[in-house]
């Protein structure tokens, strides 16, 4: 004789639906996970890229300071005596070898955050237009050219190199 209970039998189709929801949100969370996660590192690439380009364009801010501190008018040294002092004549250079570490530190206790330039002098060029920042009006008719190049690294061993122009009047 059997007992009836009232309640249907189950063949364990909520079970086997609720495993299957319970599958399909374990592999959005981690899909999504995993997307986070790789967005976070091209972030943080992208940070330390921009941290070298700043400390790059500080060092040529630098550069340019050095210049106008102790070359303005014709260059009154030779820029060849030592081999590591960070200062060129064109033409001597290559930047793919150039030692960065070597160079001497402008400014002492500048710890992980020193910037590096290197000064090449590019000889002298007839002024040409009237600019102002050229020095038009002077009286002179020769510019001394100067390319520096700055290098900035990141803490996450990103780095850039930054060139600029210069030019000065006698």
């Amino acid at each position: 004789m059997r007992i009836s209970t009232g309640l249907p039998r189950q063949r364990g189709a909520a079970l086997f639906t609720s495993l299957i929801m319970l599958l399909i949100m374990t592999l959005i969370i981690v899909t999504g996970a995993r997307s986070s996660a790789l967005e976070i590192l091209l972030a943080d690439n992208a940070q330390s890229s921009q941290q070298a380009l700043m400390r790059a364009e500080d060092s040529v801010l630098q550069g340019n300071q050095h210049i106008e501190l102790n070359f303005v008018g014709a260059p009154n040294f030779d820029f060849s005596v030592a081999e590591d002092d960070g200062l060129y004549v064109d033409g001597t250079l290559d930047l793919d070898t150039v030692d960065w570490e070597g160079i001497p530190a402008e400014r002492e206790g500048a710890g992980e955050n020193l910037r590096e330039f290197i000064i090449e002098y590019l000889g002298p060029a007839a002024a040409i237009g009237g600019s102002l920042s050229l020095g038009a009006g002077t009286g002179s008719d020769i510019r001394y050219l100067y390319r520096v190049s700055g290098r900035g690294a990141s803490n996450r061993s990103s780095a850039r190199v930054v060139q600029v122009i210069l030019a000065t009047a006698e």
